[in-house]
C-alpha cells in the first residue's frame, strides 16, 4: 500500500503529529516505530504542563495541546486523567524575582490567571517546604501535570479513529529521497541527561496532588507522585550523548548511572534551603533519560529543505510533553499547506546553519543550552 505521509517515531511529538495530520484528513498516513508506542524518552518525562512563558509562541503551543486533551478526551469517551494541580515558581534572589514578574506579566497577557502568595499560602500549599527561604512565590492554579503514556496514546488512539495507520516494533532503516539512499539527516539538536529522583511515600507530607514546584535558584523542580516527590535537579555543567551511541532501547543505554549519588550531592546543597532534610531524605527511585535540546532551547518544526518532503518534529528542550500538540498542529499546518498558527521561522529546522551533530562542540552548546534553563 502506498501512503501520502509517513511519520517515523511513535513518541508523544510523533503521535501528536500524527493526530494533527488525521484530523486534517490529510491523507493515507502511516506511523512507525521500532518499538512499542511510547515506550522510550517519552516514558521517561516529567510530564509538566507549565503554561506561562515567557516567549509567546511558546504558550500558544502549550495551550494547542491541553486543547486537544479535551478533544481526545471527547473523541474516546474517557479521561487522560489530567492532574490540574496549579504549580508555584519561586524567588528567592533579584534575578529569579525579575524573571518570576516577567513570567507573571507573560501569564496575565495571555489570560492565565495567576497570583502572588504568601509565605503563609505557600506553606499551606507545600507542606515539605521551608518557607523562611521564599522570598517570592506565584502560583498558577490551571497548570498540570500528566501520565506522558496516557496522553501519548491518546494522541495515537484518536489518530487511528481518524484513519492513520500504526505500526509499533517496526523499525525505519533508510530514508529515501529522489531514488538515492539518505544515510542520516543531521538535524541540530543533541541528546542530553534529564533525570531526577523520587522519594520514598510520606502522604501527609507529600500529599497527591499538591501543586508542582519551579525553584530557579536551586535549579529544581518537585512533583508530587503518589504520596511521594519527584526532585528535578540540574547540573551546572548537563551531559549530552553522541547521537551515534544510543541504543535500540533507552533501557540498555547507560546515562552514567554511576553519577547520580555525585549529581545529588552536587544539586542538593542548593535545594538544601528548601528543603532542609534532603542529605537524610529517603530516595525510592532514579530516572534518566534523553532530553534533546537545541542551541537556542527552542523546538524543531519544519521542513528539511535540503530533502523535499522531509518534515521535522524534533527537539523537546524539556518541554515536549506540554508543547507536543502545538508542535503537532504547527508541522500539519506546515505539511498541508494551511496558515501556521505561530511564526514557524522561530522553529525552521536551519535556523544554525551547516551544522554536524556528531561535533563535540555543536554538542557543549545544546548542553549549555539546558544547563542555563531556568524555568520548569
Amino acid at each position: 500500500m502506498e501512503y501520502d505521509i509517513i511519520i517515523v517515531g511513535g513518541g508523544l511529538l510523533g503521535c501528536a503529529t500524527a493526530y494533527q495530520l488525521a484530523k486534517r484528513k490529510a491523507g493515507r498516513i502511516l506511523l512507525l516505530d521500532g518499538n512499542e508506542i511510547a515506550s522510550q524518552a517519552s516514558s521517561r518525562a516529567a510530564c509538566l504542563l507549565t503554561r506561562a512563558r515567557t516567549k509567546p509562541a511558546l504558550m500558544e503551543l502549550v495551550q494547542e495541546t491541553y486543547d486537544c486533551i479535551e478533544e481526545i478526551e471527547g473523541m474516546l469517551g474517557e479521561s487522560l486523567e489530567l492532574q490540574q494541580c496549579g504549580s508555584l515558581t519561586i524567588a528567592s534572589s533579584e534575578a529569579s524575582l525579575k524573571g518570576l514578574e516577567a513570567l507573571e506579566e507573560a501569564a496575565t497577557r495571555f489570560g492565565i490567571p495567576n497570583e502572588r502568595v504568601s509565605r503563609e499560602r505557600v506553606k499551606e500549599l507545600l507542606p515539605w517546604i521551608e518557607a523562611e527561604a521564599v522570598d517570592e512565590a506565584s502560583y498558577m492554579p490551571t497548570d498540570a501535570f500528566i501520565d506522558c503514556a496516557l496522553l501519548c496514546s491518546g494522541y495515537a488512539r484518536a489518530a487511528r479513529m481518524l484513519g492513520a495507520e500504526l505500526r509499533p516494533n517496526c523499525k525505519v532503516r533508510c530514508v529515501l529521497a529522489s531514488g538515492d539512499r539518505v544515510e542520516g539527516v543531521g538535524l541540530p539538536f543533541t541528546p542530553v541527561r534529564s533525570h531526577f529522583w523520587i522519594t520514598g511515600i510520606d502522604k501527609e507530607r507529600f500529599p497527591v496532588n499538591h501543586p508542582f514546584t519551579v525553584i530557579p535558584d536551586a535549579r529544581a523542580f518537585t512533583r508530587s507522585d503518589v504520596g511521594a516527590l519527584i526532585i528535578g535537579l540540574r547540573e551546572s555543567e548537563c551531559q549530552a550523548f553522541s547521537p551515534d551511541t544510543l541504543t535500540d532501547k533507552l533501557e540498555d543505554f547507560d546515562f552514567n548511572k554511576a553519577a547520580e549519588w555525585k549529581v545529588l550531592d552536587e544539586c542538593a546543597p542548593l535545594l538544601k534551603r528548601y528543603l532542609p532534610d534532603i542529605d537524610d531524605l529517603g530516595i525510592a527511585h532514579y530516572m534518566a533519560g534523553p532530553s534533546c535540546y537545541v542551541p537556542d532551547a527552542m523546538f524543531i518544526v519544519g521542513p528539511v529543505r535540503k530533502y523535499k518532503g522531509l518534515y521535522a518534529v524534533a527537539g523537546c528542550c524539556g518541554g515536549g510533553v506540554a508543547a507536543g500538540g502545538g508542535m503537532g498542529r504547527l508541522a500539519a499546518e506546515l505539511i498541508t499547506g494551511e496558515e501556521p498558527f505561530v511564526n514557524p521561522a522561530l522553529f525552521a529546522p536551519e535556523r544554525f546553519g551547516e551544522i554536524d551533530p556528531f561535533d563535540a562542540a555543536f554538542q557543549k552548546r545544546c548542553a549549555d543550552a539546558r544547563s542555563n534553563k531556568k524555568g520548569g
